[in-house]
């Protein structure tokens, strides 16, 4: 009998542990191909950085070529559009502002496009009478069912309006007085041209770490990704504000639709789709502000992330279709559009280095340098943009800069559950209404309590899950997870706490 009980248990050990060694296999295996995935985006990074330096010359010219185009003797009709939705605390600036552009009044209106249910609307009115005043063409366009979002509200706009050119301004977007005088005449003189898009400057870059980390963030992209996009060919997209449209390329794309949250790079992709091309003119910088507590960057990355993904399936099969793109411009937009794939790629590494870690003592050594070098790479890449954009700006490093970077690397690993949930929604087709990013002023006015799913609890037990099982398997090779681990443990404190606060 003893016998007998001793083979049972001996059958069930080896079942166990056979089941323990391919539980191990499958985790490195995730964890290898999580890894392949971060160094191929990474290497888009790369690419995208030699491209800029490669073409830099020649963009330059490009840039001095536009901005020496003469406005054409008749100024073109110009509608300003701003789209607001309870941004009771800059309003008022975004009316001004856009009031002091320099421009013929006959020539110019401005559009006020309000969705407002907290009183903005009333703000903007008594802004919008004190204008028309003063000899300004300004109006208010108010909506009560937000069809549409950002999107529906644009394409709301232009019903009541037939003006040649559109320029759209974020209500938190201070655009120079002379915008249109040095963006209007490349437009003219290219009948081509869909758009003219500027480079976005930070009002409040020096209000604390987040808003330098995402300075050097968005200098990047500017300086750097945008740049190396359009001087060598490749998909530029449009970043939301800042930029003037044609308005008949608004109308041969098909116009703004709403069923995407990036409703911006889905108009710039469908105007390629047609053959319309873009410009860039990074000399001409336009002021805004930049989310200031990790909550709100956190929605506002949530929002951009899940919008992409959304964008990709929606457009690329049209993209591989279209006979105006070459394969290095699907290519490339292919990899633009999933570049939010790291968040998910990371997650993978990380949970399945987390169980592999629990349910084995040992590691192979080619995978401890597999992830060792996929770090160092991965870093490598972003800092060879981010320093390359602050070059090309003319911005002296410091040690702030470099605080700066670490945060930068940090902030982002925090933000791998939250951007790996974004793409799930988009992938099931999972509806999310579009939340604002509440900034300034307006951050300290801002009432609506964080969205279901994102207190930051999840950030916190995994963090404090990743901290307890290296110390227990005493895991002297996962330093290369501090920076992830830290950021999740910062975004997860940072959104927990500003539940807690909003509830008290």
């Amino acid at each position: 009998m003893s016998q007998l009980v001793m083979t049972q248990l001996g059958t069930g050990y080896a079942i166990w542990s056979q089941l323990g060694d391919v539980l191990i296999t499958v985790a490195w295996v995730a964890f290898v191909l999580s890894l392949i995935v971060v160094c191929a985006l990474g290497t888009h990074l790369l690419v995208i950085t030699g491209t800029f330096l490669a073409n830099r010359k020649k963009g330059m010219a490009i840039e001095a070529q536009l901005a020496g185009i003469p406005l054409p003797a008749e100024l073109p009709r110009v509608l300003i559009q701003l789209p607001t939705f309870n941004e009771g605390g800059v309003v008022e600036r975004a009316l001004e502002s856009a009031a002091a552009i320099d421009w013929p009044r006959d020539r110019l209106r401005i559009q006020l496009l309000d969705d407002s249910n907290d009183g903005t609307d009333v703000i903007g009115q008594a802004k919008i009478q004190e204008l028309r005043a003063r000899g300004v063409d300004a109006q208010l366009i108010h909506r009560t069912n937000r069809e549409g979002y950002k999107a529906g509200a644009l394409k709301n706009g232009l019903l009541h309006d037939d003006s040649e050119y559109v320029a759209i301004f974020d209500a938190d977007f201070i655009p120079p007085k002379d915008i249109l005088r040095r963006t209007i005449g490349p437009l003219a003189a290219d009948q081509r041209l869909a758009y003219v898009q500027t480079r976005w400057e930070h009002i409040n870059q020096d209000e604390n770490l987040l808003t330098r980390a995402q300075s050097l963030m968005l200098d990047a992209h500017f300086a750097v990704e945008q740049a190396a996009r359009n001087w060598s060919g490749l998909f530029m997209p449009f970043n939301g504000t800042g930029g003037i449209w044609r308005r008949a390329a608004i109308d041969d794309a098909g116009g703004w639709e709403g069923d995407t949250l990036t409703e911006d790079i889905d108009l710039a992709i469908r105007a390629s789709l047609r053959g319309w091309q873009t410009a860039f003119m990074p000399s001409v910088a336009i002021p805004g502000e930049l989310p200031e507590n990790v909550p709100a960057w956190r929605q506002q990355q949530f929002r951009w992330t899940k919008g992409f993904t959304q964008v990709a399936m929606k457009l690329l099969p049209s993209v591989y279709r279209s006979p105006r793109l070459t394969f290095i411009q699907k290519f490339a937009m292919t990899f633009q559009l999933f570049q939010g794939w790291a968040y998910p790629a990371g997650a993978v590494a990380l949970f399945s280095a987390l169980s592999a870690m629990v349910l084995t003592s040992t590691q192979p050594w080619g995978i401890f340098f597999l992830g060792v070098f996929s770090t160092v790479f991965g870093g490598f890449t972003v800092f060879a943009m981010t320093a390359t954009g602050q070059w090309a700006l003319k911005r002296k490093p410091t040690v702030k800069t470099f605080i700066a970077f670490l945060s930068m690397l940090a902030l982002n690993g925090g933000l791998t559950l939250s951007n790996t949930r974004s793409i799930w929604e988009a992938l099931r087709g999972t509806p999310s209404a579009f939340v604002r990013t509440p900034k300034g002023r307006d951050a300290e006015l801002d009432k609506a309590r964080p969205t279901k799913g994102h207190s930051g609890m999840g950030e916190l037990i995994l963090a404090v899950g990743a901290v307890a099982v290296a110390i227990w398997d005493e895991a002297w090779y996962s330093p290369f997870f501090a920076l992830t681990v830290f950021g999740l443990a910062l975004v997860g404190a940072a959104s927990l706490t500003a539940q807690l606060n909003r509830q008290a």
